[in-house]
């Protein structure tokens, strides 16, 4: 397995390299993700270690003016666990099974591998995305939050939907350009990138749109609104008397940002999740909120050199994943200082704290150095 992966990511440099031969344009992009953590946790004894906690190697090439092709390999650390479990043997004797932890190194995975059509005589407004391709609310929330190398956007975070999926959208600009934003809808198959396996017939339905009213405005471009709605089954494989519907999946999600030229922003991300739990089972109703912010020392003092490449940001989350269970659920506060000296490099010194609603659970405590190499 880790032979065919070497050998595809060799491909993708061969065809890389023989781009032109091909493609009036094409590009190579890479992102590495290099941390440090401490664990400050009651009882963690400061543990710390230096991490690759993620590593992206792709191409873009644009084919025609109306056909745009990209490919992005995933290369991250890949854990494996279980939890301590209680198992009966024949005889009816109790086996006690500790949780069990593995490392298996940077597997190679495929995250994006799409084309993007534009449709005659609408191009300016219509195109076609076939392919393993970005999951778009996310894609937005992401964008806005624009510090993955941190930590994952909430729905992310949670394992609500992955980043992407395999399946076809219909995108248009709601101008010509594409600045007061678009609308879309997919057709996907429910899955993650990294375990593509479709597991049940049924198909997932994704409508989404972004609206940037004031794209004209100096002191106003950057406000946006966006939202969605997911409809679709759980990637399970189904008893012979149930139906999609016993295992559905059903997320709401609404977003915005406002800011006021570079210099502040605040973004706001609440979404709304219903899981069918098989037949004849009530469904489970989750909530995910998520307000962070910006603000910009460049912007509000850019004659100071020291303040010149600094941000100050925050983040913080609340997650239910039962609405029906009292005390089951956790925040989450990221804050810290942030420095972009150069194009294709950020840093940043955070402090990160999860706090379990459970009683007695002890909060988690992390200070972290994260950093961000782009190409």
């Amino acid at each position: 397995m880790m032979k065919k992966r070497f050998w595809a990511v060799v491909l993708l440099i061969a065809t890389v390299g023989v781009g032109p031969a091909f493609a009036a344009e094409t590009s190579v992009k890479g992102t590495v993700y290099a941390d440090w953590m401490l664990n400050s946790t009651s009882g963690a004894n400061n543990y710390n270690a230096f991490t690759i906690d993620r590593a992206y190697f792709g191409a873009e090439s644009k084919l025609s003016d109306y056909t745009n092709l990209r490919i992005v390999f995933d290369i991250r650390p890949e854990r494996f666990s279980t939890s301590a479990t209680r198992l009966f043997d024949s005889e009816g004797d109790t086996v006690n099974v500790p949780s069990l932890s593995a490392y298996s190194g940077y597997p190679v995975v495929l995250k994006y591998a799409y084309a993007d059509v534009k449709i005659k005589p609408w191009a300016k407004i219509l195109k076609a995305r076939i392919g393993m391709q970005p999951t778009m609310y996310l894609y937005y929330v992401e964008g806005y939050w624009n510090r993955r190398y941190i930590e994952k956007s909430a729905n992310d975070l949670n394992g609500w939907t992955s980043t992407s999926d395999l399946g076809l959208t219909a995108l248009a600009n709601l101008d010509k350009q594409g600045n007061l934003g678009e609308v879309g809808a997919s057709v996907l198959n429910g899955t993650k990138y990294n375990d593509f396996v479709d597991k049940n017939n049924n198909k997932d339905l994704n409508f989404f749109g972004k609206l940037t009213p004031f794209y004209n405005d100096s002191n106003f471009s950057q406000v946006a609104l966006f939202g969605q709605f997911y409809t679709g089954v759980q990637n399970v494989t189904l008893a012979a008397n149930e139906s999609g519907s016993d295992w559905k999946r059903q997320i709401a999600s609404v977003g915005g940002k406002l800011a006021y030229q570079k210099k502040v922003d605040f973004c706001a991300d609440l979404d709304f999740q219903t899981l069918g739990q098989g037949l004849g089972n009530a469904d489970r109703k989750q909530r995910a909120l998520s307000l962070f912010g910006s603000i910009y020392l460049n912007e509000l003092a850019p004659s100071s050199s020291l303040l010149k490449t600094l941000n100050l940001y925050g983040r913080f989350d609340s997650y239910d994943p039962n609405t029906k269970v009292a005390d089951d659920g956790y925040s989450l506060v990221v804050a810290g200082l942030e420095c972009a000296p150069v194009k294709g490099f950020r840093a940043s010194l955070a402090y990160k704290q999860k706090s379990p609603q459970a009683t007695g659970a002890l909060d988690e405590k992390y200070v972290m150095v994260n950093t961000e190499f782009k190409f």
